[in-house]
């Protein structure tokens, strides 16, 4: 036992435990606090660690003692730790790897955030003799521009400029010929605020029931059809938070939804957003979490990570698009942005608000167990109609390139109306497939159970899960036959042979591959806006939240795909991607018109979601996963294993089998091992245990024990394994 003061430190490390250290004699007592970054020996490395604990004693024998601390304040508050510590337990991830994934990189690697300084720069002397600089070009230029602008520069605007211009201008301060200043930060409600548009009918009526709400924790799904204004709602209650001097978090799924909703609402409500998510550096994802922590920021819209910002005094917590797949985190620590929300919501006794035209399941489930209010929009905001919506039968259709003569002659009529037209295809490349017409070699990739996509402008071929990329054949390596065909459409093919068609007409395709630098797709988006395209090619990341007024026909190619996988929950997503599409058209006052293209016109889920609606859709599907104990109805958890040899994962998920299965559990069922469903991914082996049961409260009462013995199993070691709690994919 040892009696001095004992710092409880979590560390950066795939351990399930805590790590004990000794207070440093010669500091006082209260100079190590709950939430304080430390450095620490940790065998022969010297990590970053966090207090999260003292005590008076501790069972190891012999303790080290921290070699510094880095904060004269905390760095998380005793709120958020305890948040932390709830997803650690409820998700059984590694606390010290759940501590500093809500961290910036600054922080986690024992730096210091300096808030950004508002630098700004003159000339002290506008008598520069020329030849002083005759050696230095760059000086020369910055010289010249603050010449140009008598009154000096920002930062901002000299780097616009010039390039690499800091150690220029540092060189110009040395010489006395340049000045600096920093100026105060600049207000935060530097934006002119627009009226609020009138709120109809249905739009006041939820507006109502929850601004009396905002003062004590309330989950509500905002359940809108597309092109409802389920924004101005948010709009709405979020100016009243505001009011109170609270701040506000908008969780979006998706980078790209990002620049359009942080323009408007810097437009409706005249303050400053900051926002968060993984396209920023990490000086910007930095500078951020400081204003979230220090109140500056007092709307902050971010992806998931976002939930875990030290906010000062949050006040709302929206969250658009509640459905998406984008808010489970599906590396590292594997956790659900949208469930966390509600648990903070509940700790800070604040409202939450859900929004969708196509809710979850499990919040569609919450809601009838009257867990979760609902308000419903069941009308479009700009007084638009609906889209008709027609099924083309593509068995009984000629075709170019997978495009009906239906939906070329459609796309002609709006192109020739100044319209534009969306068409959707969920699958980028040139051709999902490669075949030889001789001996049916088909082109897999040589690291996963996968077909590789052909690239046509790069002429290679690629696998869109390893990224593996290699050389297209001149002919098949099988049997040395030259007859290869490209099967499939992918977006590049479509925009290909669209290009063919319309030649005079411009066109733009936005998926992963197109929107690869920075800021294209917001430049991207913008020139839609603007007018410049009429024909918009494009994959799921157009599928949601933004609204193209010009749109009059929506055009989706491809979907048959989704209606034959083995994961129970590919008819949701589908219906919800379906929805979500049909969604882009006619939403100003034009009308709008939605071709689906099928070999499977007849097809339950088609016809039930197109003429019964989403609502009447899922009410059928959440009776089949009742009846079939599938979740949302029972509690699921996977527990994964990859290895470079298949029998090392079955093997040692068989052993954790046994040990989950050591005593009697009231209604718990184990699946496997099975393989995964993709089997072998960049030459790891994949298989899984599916666990499933009826008492949620059991299997959390029991998945700390599992995880110990599991851990301390030989075999552990050999292979990389996590678990994964509430899992919605079945990988």
């Amino acid at each position: 036992m040892n009696d001095a003061t004992v710092l409880v430190v979590a560390l950066p490390v795939p351990l399930y435990q805590k790590f004990d250290y000794l207070a440093t004699s010669t500091k006082a007592l209260n100079h190590y606090q709950v939430g304080m970054r430390v450095r620490v020996q940790f065998g022969q490395r010297k990590l970053i660690g966090m207090i999260v604990a003292q005590k008076k004693n501790s069972e190891i024998p012999k303790l080290k003692h921290i070699l510094e601390v880095l904060d004269d304040q905390p760095v998380f508050d005793q709120t958020l730790l305890e948040l932390l510590f709830w997803a650690a337990e409820y998700y059984q991830q590694p606390i010290g790897e759940v501590v500093f994934a809500a961290l910036p990189s600054v922080l986690r690697k024992g730096k210091y955030i300096k808030p950004n300084s508002n630098a700004f720069y003159r000339l002290t002397t506008h008598q520069i003799f020329d030849e002083k600089l005759k050696r230095a070009p760059k000086q020369q230029q910055i010289v010249k521009l603050l010449k140009a602008n008598p009154q000096g520069l920002s930062s901002e605007e000299i780097k616009k400029s010039v390039t690499s211009w800091r150690s220029t201008i540092k060189a110009l301060i040395d010489k006395k010929l340049v000045q600096k200043t920093v100026q105060d930060d600049p207000k935060e409600d530097d934006f002119l605020p627009v009226e609020p548009l009138q709120l109809n009918s249905e739009q006041q009526n939820a507006y109502n029931k929850l601004k009396n709400q905002l003062n004590i924790f309330n989950c509500c799904l905002l359940d809108g059809v597309t092109g409802s204004g389920k924004t101005e709602v948010y709009l709405s209650l979020a100016d009243d938070v505001l009011q109170n001097n609270k701040q506000v978090l908008f969780l979006v799924p998706e980078i790209g939804l990002t620049p359009q909703l942080v323009e408007r609402i810097e437009r409706r409500l005249g303050n400053k957003v900051h926002v968060l998510h993984s396209g920023l550096n990490d000086s910007q994802r930095a500078q951020a979490w400081l204003a979230a922590k220090t109140a500056k920021a007092k709307i902050i819209v971010g992806t998931r990570s976002a939930v875990f910002l030290p906010f000062s005094d949050l006040g709302l917590i929206v969250i658009d698009e509640e459905h998406d797949l984008s808010f489970k985190q599906q590396e590292g620590f594997l956790y659900n942005a949208r469930d966390i929300a509600v648990y903070r919501a509940k700790q800070l006794s604040i409202p939450v608000l859900l929004g969708s035209a196509t809710p979850s399941f499990e919040t569609q489930l919450n809601v009838l167990r009257e867990r979760y209010q609902k308000l419903i929009l069941t009308k479009r905001a700009k007084q638009s109609s609906t889209p008709d919506v027609k099924l083309i039968d593509m068995r009984s259709k000629s075709s170019e390139e997978g495009l009906s003569n239906e939906l070329i002659h459609a796309i002609k009529t709006e192109v020739d109306n100044n319209n534009q037209v969306l068409l959707f295809l969920n699958r980028r490349g040139y051709a999902p497939t490669i075949l030889c017409q001789d001996c049916a070699w088909v082109a897999e990739c040589s690291r996963c159970d996968a077909r590789m996509t052909f690239y046509k402008e790069r002429n290679i071929l690629k696998c869109h899960h390893c990224l593996k990329e290699e050389t297209v054949p001149l002919q098949c390596p099988s049997c040395n036959s030259p007859n290869l065909l490209w099967l499939g459409e992918g977006t590049q093919r479509i925009e290909n042979k669209l290009q063919e068609i319309f030649s005079d007409t411009a066109i733009i395709r936005i998926d992963r591959d197109s929107t690869r630098k920075k800021d294209a797709l917001k430049d991207k988006l913008a020139e839609i806006h603007q007018g410049k395209y009429q024909i918009i090619i494009g994959t799921q990341m157009l599928s949601k939240g933004h609204d193209f007024p010009n749109v009059t026909l929506v055009g989706i190619l491809n979907v048959d795909h989704g209606l034959f996988s083995t994961d129970f929950r590919a008819t949701e997503r589908l219906a919800q991607l379906l929805v979500q599409v049909i969604g882009r058209a006619g939403r100003s006052n034009k009308k709008g018109k939605v071709l689906l293209q099928t070999y499977l016109p007849e097809h339950p889920l088609l016809n039930c979601l197109l003429s019964q609606g989403y609502s009447s859709f899922s009410q059928q599907a959440l009776k089949i996963r009742q009846e079939c104990s599938l979740p949302p109805y029972t509690s699921m958890l996977l527990l994964r294993a990859r290895a470079t040899q298949q029998t090392m994962t079955e093997n040692f998920l068989q052993k954790a089998k046994s040990l989950m299965t050591a005593k009697s559990i009231e209604g718990l069922t184990i699946y496997g091992p099975i393989p995964a469903m993709m089997g072998r991914k960049a030459g790891m082996y994949q298989s899984q245990l599916v666990v499933f049961t009826s008492y949620r409260k059991t299997l959390q009462e029991n998945l700390k024990s599992w995880t110990d013995k599991i851990t301390r199993e030989p075999l552990a070691k050999r292979v990389r394994w996590d678990i994964e709690v509430d899992p919605l994919e079945m990988s």
